[in-house]
């Protein structure tokens, strides 16, 4: 017998039941009732029970059991049910049967997931018949118990942070159209690898595309038949002149000066004269969408050009079968690496009954800490965030108003992590209860000493301990992550990155000189019936007039600005479109960067844009801006995340 099972048998026996008084007569003794004297094991062939499985598992529910899992199952069977195993195996197979095709498992039944699928059988029919469990738990081949994984749930294990360099590792293989486990990162990877990283991206976009309704051609002949899209690899255009086609390809700049766009069969140089371009930034690194004509000079001339649509987090995870990319600790994933759906429902259920209380705060970015008005503003928001007592506050750099260098600087960076340790321990419901979440950036050890303050390596590794000690004695829960980092939270996944996307966006974007067209709310601000004033009033209502309307014009423009931000992000998939050569990424770590599925929300810490709120395809993007305010002085701005209807409102405070 395996230790385990002796283990637990041993727990049992531990058990003291209490004396009871013996009965006066005889005739109050019973006999224990047949259903609770255990049968007594046999050995069942899977020859025998190969006609029950097929019969059940094949023809009614449409699967097809392995070798192995018949094998396994008559092991089980033989010695749960012994002899009567003909007359009760057959709900068990059903239920089996029914649990499988619930959690979307394929259409083999293999030994491999067979036992979780058990265990949660003997636990749904323990749970209908108000039994314990113990009875199904000591007839386990594991020999454990069958517990609900959220009976008595842990709240830490639902919320956890994946630094990138800790994050599972899932490679896209373009053959499958699927996701399989990686092998781990290696320090020296072959030149071969980036070519590879290149093509799973384009290809992970390629499929994306080929699932959505406007790029699949219709089995007939109707009204659609003229609106669906037929993407053309490049080599296929060669002698095919003055042929109109559209295009996926990746947009770079070549040697000449030209853009172009490249693909895994071949590149074709790009007239974008009179190219219309769509929503979002258009900058070298994308993988886009080209509509033209090829000339006669082997040229593309572009009449549009669009970023690949987005599909749903919903529609990704279907796709991908319910993987389980972040593993959850462990807690929602099953043994081949997928998702449980009935564990899923139970953790949305959980996150509704927090209520208001399960919220996260997020500073904006910039935080500098070697200067004085930093502190105040900081306790300002900290004696706010302290009457709710969030579940986490994110803390976003650099820390550091100018690149460190190795120059002394060390010493003073600690020091103001030592000044921000006394000042956190005057907010003792913070320190014990939240999560503090640091993020660095791009002033901040050791990367800026390479960078001098300019884009690094990303992904960026968290804040050396040896700065944060004093910090890390005064905060029970801290969390110094990467940037970027991930938040687990029951069935939510949050991506938090620091970066001046949009000041990077507005450099390298191609279409430059694309004016945003103007929302409803500013024509509505221009065409606006005025009165006639009077002569003494003509000079001061144009004056209010025109104030009105460039204020408006101003807040509009900064809210299109960050819809096509988000746009151009969650399009592209990856937090970083770019080409090396704008914004370099350690190509072992691209998979901590990729945003397919759609996480449930995106954090972006960017100081060079102003704060929004902005939900898009199912994915809620907001940004704080910078701690304190570049254009109003003494007013600083955060954001508090609700979990429960995933939601976030920007707060701002003068202090």
């Amino acid at each position: 017998m395996p230790a385990q099972s002796l283990h637990t048998f041993a727990s049992l026996n531990s058990f003291k039941i209490p004396a009871t008084k013996a009965p006066s007569s005889r005739s109050s003794i019973r006999s224990p009732s047949p259903s609770l004297i255990p049968a007594l094991p046999i050995e069942l062939q899977p020859s025998q029970l190969r006609p029950v499985a097929f019969r059940i598992l094949s023809k009614k529910h449409s699967l097809n059991i392995q070798t192995s899992g018949l094998e396994y199952l008559a092991d089980y069977i033989g010695r749960k049910y012994g002899r009567d195993w003909r007359s009760k195996c057959e709900s068990l197979l059903n239920d089996i049967g029914k649990r499988w095709k619930e959690q979307d498992k394929g259409q083999f039944i293999t030994a491999e997931i067979l036992p979780h699928i058990i265990q949660e059988v003997e636990l749904r029919n323990a749970s209908f018949t108000g039994g314990s469990g113990l009875n199904s738990g000591l007839n386990s081949p594991v020999g454990e118990l069958v517990v609900d994984p959220l009976m008595n749930f842990n709240p830490q294990e639902f919320f956890h942070v994946w630094d990138a360099f800790e994050q599972p590792r899932w490679s896209y293989n373009r053959l499958r159209k699927h996701f399989e486990k990686g092998t781990p990162p290696s320090m020296f990877p072959s030149s071969k690898h980036l070519v590879n990283t290149m093509g799973a991206r384009y290809y992970q976009l390629y499929h994306r595309l080929l699932r959505n309704e406007k790029f699949q051609a219709p089995s007939f002949h109707s009204s659609r038949a003229i609106e669906w899209h037929a993407i053309t690899i490049i080599k296929n255009l060669l002698g095919r002149h003055g042929q109109a086609f559209c295009v996926l390809g990746l947009l770079v700049k070549g040697s000449n000066g030209e853009y172009w766009a490249e693909d895994p069969s071949g590149r074709l140089e790009l007239e974008l004269n009179n190219a219309d371009f769509g929503d979002g930034f258009f900058v070298p690194g994308c993988i886009l969408l080209f509509d033209g004509v090829y000339t006669r000079t082997e040229r593309f001339r572009v009449n549009s050009v669009k970023h690949p649509p987005a599909e749903t987090r919903e529609v990704s995870r279907e796709a991908y079968g319910y993987l389980d990319f972040m593993g959850v600790g462990s807690i929602g994933s099953t043994p081949d690496g997928r998702f449980d759906k009935v564990i899923e429902v139970k953790m949305i259920a959980e996150e509704q009954r927090k209520g208001k209380k399960a919220k996260i705060a997020v500073l904006g970015g910039d935080m500098h800490l070697d200067n004085l008005e930093t502190f105040d503003a900081l306790a300002r928001v900290l004696a706010i965030l302290e009457e709710s007592s969030p579940l986490a506050i994110v803390l976003s750099g650099s820390f550091l108003s100018l690149p460190f260098y190795n120059n002394g600087v060390s010493a003073l960076y600690k020091d103001n992590f030592d000044q921000l340790a006394h000042l956190l321990a005057k907010f003792p419901n913070l320190a014990k209860s939240t999560t503090f979440i640091f993020i660095p950036g791009n002033n901040d050890p050791w990367g800026s000493t390479a960078s001098a303050g300019g884009a690094m390596l990303w992904p960026q590794r968290s804040i050396p301990e040896i700065f944060t000690s004093q910090v890390r004695r005064v905060l029970k829960k801290s969390v110094w992550a990467s940037n970027p980092c991930r938040i687990c939270y029951y069935s939510q996944e949050i991506i938090i990155c620091r970066d001046d996307l949009a000041s990077r966006l507005r450099r390298n974007n191609v279409c430059a000189t694309k004016q945003p067209v103007q929302t409803g709310s500013v024509r509505d601000a221009i065409d606006m019936d005025i009165d006639e004033p009077t002569q003494q009033d003509t000079f001061a209502m144009s004056q209010t007039t025109e104030a009105g309307v460039s204020d408006v014009t101003s807040q509009s423009a900064e809210i299109l600005e960050s819809e096509q931000i988000i746009h151009t992000i969650l399009n592209q998939g990856h937090i970083s479109p770019w080409t090396k050569n704008l914004r370099p990424t350690i190509t072992e770590y691209e998979h901590a960067l990729t945003l397919s599925p759609l996480p449930t929300s995106l954090i972006i810490s960017d100081s060079s844009a102003s704060a929004y709120t902005y939900d898009y395809k199912g994915c809620h993007a907001m940004n704080a801006s910078s701690f304190i305010s570049r254009s109003k002085r003494h007013e600083i701005s955060w954001i508090e995340y609700n979990t429960v209807d995933r939601s976030s409102r920007v707060n701002t405070t003068a202090f």
